[in-house]
């Protein structure tokens, strides 16, 4: 499938001058990159580029043709930029085609033809109509269609238009309490980082809301009597096993047995590995269940790169010095490019993730020399109570980036599952200074630091 992602303020501006314009057709220019998933392509498309005055050769109610000196001049930004190009007009009329109408595909394979050699990056062509949106990308010397367009801001809107529930699928009353977030459910595609005691029961909330389709990532093996208690799906069964099964396939053999309409894939690798990380690029929400600062790492980066929304949550159980409980601590950050990474928040630390590369043997021995501190890939206490309480947010705050009210919610929050304590992390929007800024949108022109294994 092949997916566009355009920023939200480019969204807003390009809906508000192409409505101002009608009955006329207008448009407008966007440069776009894209980077390669396992089964599609993802294009970003980032500066705008509003029509000059003569920009347009030609402009009707059903007509729209670009000056050969407008396209010369963006043909050159495009190049300097090392990017390519998509063309978006309007088709204002509700009796105009929804798409590309024969005369667009003329014009955009004669582009195709004379434009997109000349360009780095893709080039693309999208019709804004009543019904929604729809486009196009030239791959290998044809046009192919972009099956999925998107807003994202703080939220993920769908542009290209999206069906309803079919009847049969449908809970009514989680209809009642979703409303059109369900129709949305139905289409999306979720990839979930970690199938233990955080990812495994937000695994099957997912699958029992009704996602379209759900990517399993985790390299763990179900080999401790501490992972039956937390692994949704498991059995001390799994521990008498010849070979210890690994968490995906626990997981997704669980989640089949429900037998609802999901789709699951799974994939046994880690994320920060390159291959593993580019399904990534197929899905349109990620939700980080893992428990390491590497992988949340690599993570953030695609979000920054490629217009990536995720969903972090973590958790940590507080004591006291005498070691009684005080507090069950569930922490959920919302990331997209509009608001503020990991590396924006704090969260992650740059030797705990140097650390966590190490070989097992190695980061022992240099942790009882003092170089290693804090219990670096060592586990943590934990309990199904606050695993579950963290899933049941990820999940939550999943369902606020579908709604229009998850404009207002906050970015960040923690929650004492324990006192009922809450606390909202300061700072709504990305560090201007930060590494988030610096690869920000460039797709695969981004210095992503993957591992090598």
């Amino acid at each position: 499938m092949n997916r566009l992602i355009i920023p939200s303020t480019i969204v807003d501006t390009i809906e508000r001058f192409l409505a101002s314009k009608a009955p006329l057709e207008e448009g407008a220019f966007c440069l776009v990159r894209g980077g390669s998933g396992l089964t599609g392509t993802r294009l970003l498309a980032t500066e705008l580029e509003l029509p000059p005055p003569g920009a347009w050769e030609a402009q009707h109610h059903d007509q729209l043709v670009p000056s050969t000196s407008w396209i010369s001049a963006l043909i050159g930004k495009t190049i300097s930029a090392k990017a390519g190009l998509l063309f978006i007009h309007s088709h204002p009329e509700s009796e105009f085609p929804p798409g590309l109408s024969p005369t667009d595909v003329r014009a955009f394979t004669e582009m195709g033809h004379s434009i997109a050699p000349m360009l780095d990056g893709p080039l693309a062509a999208v019709v804004v109509h009543p019904t929604g949106w729809s486009g196009v990308v030239w791959k290998d010397g044809k046009i192919v269609p972009i099956e999925r367009i998107q807003s994202l801001g703080r939220i993920l809107r769908f542009l290209s238009p999206v069906s309803p529930a079919r009847n049969d699928l449908l809970d009514l009353r989680q209809r009642d309490a979703l409303g059109v977030v369900q129709d949305v459910l139905c289409h999306l595609s979720v990839a979930v980082i970690g199938c233990g005691g955080i990812g495994s029961p937000l695994a099957e909330q997912l699958v029992r809301m009704g996602v379209g389709e759900l990517l399993l990532i985790d390299h763990d093996r179900l080999d401790t009597p501490s992972n039956v208690r937390r692994v949704f799906g498991s059995t001390v069964n799994d521990l008498a096993a010849h070979t210890a099964p690994t968490k995906v396939a626990v997981a997704s053999q669980h989640l089949n047995r429900i037998g609802l309409s999901t789709m699951i894939r799974t994939i046994e690798g880690d994320v920060r590995t390159e291959a593993v990380a580019r399904a990534l690029l197929d899905v349109d929400i990620v939700l980080i269940g893992t428990d390491t600062h590497g992988s949340r790492a690599v993570i953030n980066d695609l979000v920054s790169a490629y217009f990536l929304p995720a969903i972090d949550v973590g958790v940590r159980v507080g004591t006291k010095l005498d070691g009684s409980l005080a507090g069950l601590f569930a922490e959920v950050r919302i990331l997209t490019p509009a608001t503020p990474c990991l590396w924006c928040r704090g969260t992650l630390n740059g030797a705990t993730i140097a650390a966590e590369n190490l070989l097992v043997d190695e980061r022992r021995s240099r942790a009882q020399e003092g170089y290693v501190v804090g219990g670096v890939g060592e586990p943590v206490p934990s309990v199904v109570a606050l695993t579950v309480l963290g899933s049941g947010l990820a999940a939550s705050a999943m369902l606020a980036m579908l709604s229009e009210n998850g404009e207002v919610a906050p970015t960040g929050y923690l929650i004492d599952g324990f006192f009922g304590d809450t606390h909202l992390f300061a700072g709504d929007e990305p560090k201007a200074t930060c590494r988030c800024q610096q690869i920000h949108g460039r797709a695969d022109d981004a210095l992503i630091a993957f591992v090598s294994k």
